[in-house]
């Protein structure tokens, strides 16, 4: 049973508005179409340079990919646990401490925000 994710939603139906095959995406994109396949499907992680490189395939398709960055943050954590091996101490701890502490809804929300406006600049 395939685990679709917001993030192979919003990409399958973007190729499918664009009327291109994965194998076509694939070639323009310089990787197999497996490894499309497996992000339009949930099962491998989504490295931020690829989410990137999508919302600008379809940019000059002019096809619309709402918030894809943001889906392949969630569909990460969604599926996959974070390592910490290699991740800098003072972050590591951070990731730590974030993950033992409960946020109400709004603190959540301020949260996000403040992470959106950290990873723009």
């Amino acid at each position: 049973m395939v685990n679709l994710t917001e993030f192979g939603i919003v990409v399958r139906k973007a190729r499918l508005d664009a009327k291109v095959t994965q194998s076509e995406m694939a070639a323009a994109l310089g990787v197999t179409s497996a490894f499309l396949s497996n992000l339009e499907k949930g099962r491998s992680k989504i490295p931020e340079e690829w989410a990137t490189r999508i919302e600008s395939f379809f940019k000059h398709k002019d096809v619309a990919t709402p918030n894809l960055r943001k889906l392949a943050d969630v569909a990460d954590v969604a599926n996959r646990s974070i390592s910490l091996e290699g991740m800098n101490p003072q972050k590591a701890m951070m990731l730590a401490a974030f993950a033992r502490t409960s946020f109400s809804q709004q603190q959540m929300e301020k949260f996000s925000q403040l992470l959106g406006e950290i990873k723009e600049n």
